[in-house]
């Protein structure tokens, strides 16, 4: 189960499947758009306690990777901003470079028997945010970001639109057991995550 999936569970399939079918321009919350980035999410084994060997715990391709595509928003103002995925806005909280984003959802498990209704996921993106000539200094990969901001502008809104080209972070998924008898009761999935800006 990963970020793609929990905008399924969070919203009837019907719901989303019509939203993106009517609007091939989409709007997107908030005074101005930062960006649409492609992600790259990669297991991180050693800060994982949930067995990615199970497809509900984990849905990678044999590289341990999946891919998703989000678009980041925000107001002018003040730290209020949105991460969109499938047309699913939730809400994310900018603070200078740093977007955090965090959404609990119901989310029934195997793990905790057929008649439980109400375990959960609850995961939360983190990334750093990075402007084009940040981005250089970082060789356009996330492999050379530890935890510094390299030199450049800061991103920004510009007369050409937002300057920001990566994204680097965490995406993790921790499993809650709701009232259901869970074996595991909790665990979490994580991955490192890459994000480069499409638009």
């Amino acid at each position: 189960m990963h970020l793609k999936r929990l905008v399924f569970v969070a919203l009837p399939v019907a719901a989303v499947a019509a939203a993106m079918a009517c609007s091939s321009d989409p709007v997107f919350p908030g005074s101005q758009l930062v960006g649409t980035f492609q992600f790259e999410a990669r297991l991180d084994p050693a800060n994982t306690t949930c067995d990615a060997s199970m497809p509900e715990f984990a849905q990678v391709d044999d590289a341990g990777v999946f891919r998703f595509e989000g678009t980041f928003s925000r107001e002018d103002a003040g730290t209020g901003g949105w991460f969109t995925v499938q047309g699913y806005d939730r809400e994310a909280r900018f603070e200078a470079q740093a977007v955090t984003s965090t959404l609990r959802a119901t989310a029934p498990r195997s793990t905790c028997g057929t008649g439980c209704k109400d375990s959960q996921i609850e995961e939360s993106l983190s990334v750093t945010l990075f402007s084009d000539s940040q981005a250089t200094a970082l060789s356009r990969s996330c492999a050379g970001f530890d935890g510094g901001i390299p030199d450049g502008s800061t991103p920004a809104p510009t007369e050409n639109g937002y300057d920001v080209a990566l994204a680097c972070g965490t995406l993790t998924d921790l499993f809650l057991p709701g009232s259901c008898t869970c074996n595991p009761t909790s665990c979490k999935t994580a991955y490192k995550v890459q994000g480069v800006r499409r638009d």
